[in-house]
């Protein structure tokens, strides 16, 4: 009898959790997006007889259940919390968390990074054909926190960033004026913190500062009018208290960030007229979106506060300088924190983002806008492992 007892104890528990979540999952709201996963989920499949006799209406209705299962998010995170408490990981879903509390994503491009040969052939022609209008081109690789961090990771985790980089800089012709910023980065991160997001890939404004004032001094050899950097001390520069988990965090969880980040505000402390900058249709915008910053969910990406994310086109006029220069950045999400400080040396910054446009003709947006200078601003895993970046 209490071995009877004992199997429908155990088969009313089985089947009583499969009425629950199975009921919970009927009655709940289905979720457009995961902030934790950085993705958008999957929607409940129409019921297309053809599909359902191929089959493929029910793969959909698998993926549709597992992304709207009930307390996804907090499974997620539980899974998380058991690698780390008992089975001691510190590297989860491909990031490596070190001791310091900077999470690190090996770059590991596929074909390892063989797209080279081909980013440096169409840099070399873009760069040739806008050197006979006179136009000047620069690419500033920016050091990624993979790429200053490589040395961080155990030799059980491979990584190529810097040997990728080498490649592509060396592969370039005299017309790229190629910008490599790693010693001095590395220099600058033996003296001082706050230069890297501990949980999000992307550098903070500080390292986007010291990249700004390398470029314009590069910069100043072919355009002497562009002056100095603008000073460091020119801005404020303030940590706003909401706790940012990044890009890293999102795939590790919250569980494995041994500190919560935060947003950099920097701002102008006197400046005469203010900028117009232009994105969206719109002119009345400004370098951030703080209203990203009020957002209450813990993986909100906060990145995206500066310059309101990845933007197609923007359009920077600067009435406080006068030395007649126009300048293009193509760019990925890196350069987002850096453009308020270029927009400070030039009359008009230019940026692109060439993922948003198909079919544009770069060189022509050159000569039609009266373009004097082309900044590449990437890092090497984008610039490796996204092609649209160069559909020039």
């Amino acid at each position: 009898m209490p071995y009877k007892m004992k199997d429908l104890f155990i088969v009313s528990v089985f089947f009583g959790v499969i009425f629950f979540f199975g009921a919970a999952a009927l009655l709940s709201n289905d979720r457009a997006s995961s902030q934790l996963e950085g993705r958008t989920l999957a929607k409940k499949p129409v019921a297309d007889p053809d599909e359902m006799v191929s089959g493929e209406y029910f793969k959909k209705y698998d993926r549709y259940f597992s992304d709207q299962f009930p307390l996804r998010d907090k499974w997620i995170e539980g899974n998380a919390f058991i690698d780390k408490n008992v089975l001691a990981k510190n590297y989860i879903r491909g990031i490596y968390i070190n001791d310091n509390g900077y999470m690190i994503t090996p770059i590991n491009p596929p074909n390892n990074g063989s797209s080279i040969v081909n980013i440096n052939k169409t840099m070399n022609s873009f760069s040739a054909d806008l050197n006979r209008s006179n136009v000047k081109t620069y690419f500033a690789l920016v050091p990624n926190k993979s790429t200053m961090m490589e040395k961080d990771l155990p030799d059980y985790i491979e990584s190529h960033a810097n040997e990728l980089t080498d490649k592509l800089l060396n592969g370039f012709s005299k017309d790229v004026r190629a910008i490599d910023f790693r010693e001095e980065m590395n220099t600058r991160m033996e003296q001082e913190n706050n230069l890297y997001f501990y949980t999000d890939h992307h550098w903070k404004p500080k390292a986007a500062y010291y990249a700004y004032e390398r470029i314009v001094n590069e910069m100043s050899g072919d355009f002497p009018q562009i002056g100095n950097p603008v000073k460091k001390d020119y801005f404020e520069w303030k940590e706003h208290p909401a706790p940012f988990y990044g890009s890293e965090a999102r795939k590790t969880t919250e569980v494995n960030a041994a500190k919560a980040d935060t947003i950099t505000l920097v701002n102008p402390k006197n400046e005469k007229e203010p900028l117009t900058v232009c994105y969206g249709g719109s002119c009345d915008k400004t370098f951030y979106d703080l209203d990203v910053l009020e957002a209450k969910d813990v993986y909100s990406n906060k990145y995206v506060t500066y310059m309101s994310g990845d933007v197609p086109e923007g359009i920077i006029k600067n009435p406080n300088v006068k030395n007649g220069l126009k300048v293009l950045i193509l760019k990925d999400s890196y350069a987002n924190p850096m453009i308020q400080f270029m927009a400070r040396s030039f009359e008009e910054t230019r940026l692109l983002d060439l993922r948003k446009h198909d079919n544009l003709d770069v060189n022509q947006y050159v000569l039609e806008n009266g373009i004097d200078a082309v900044v590449f601003v990437h890092n090497i895993n984008s610039i490796v492992v996204t092609p649209a970046f160069l559909n020039l």
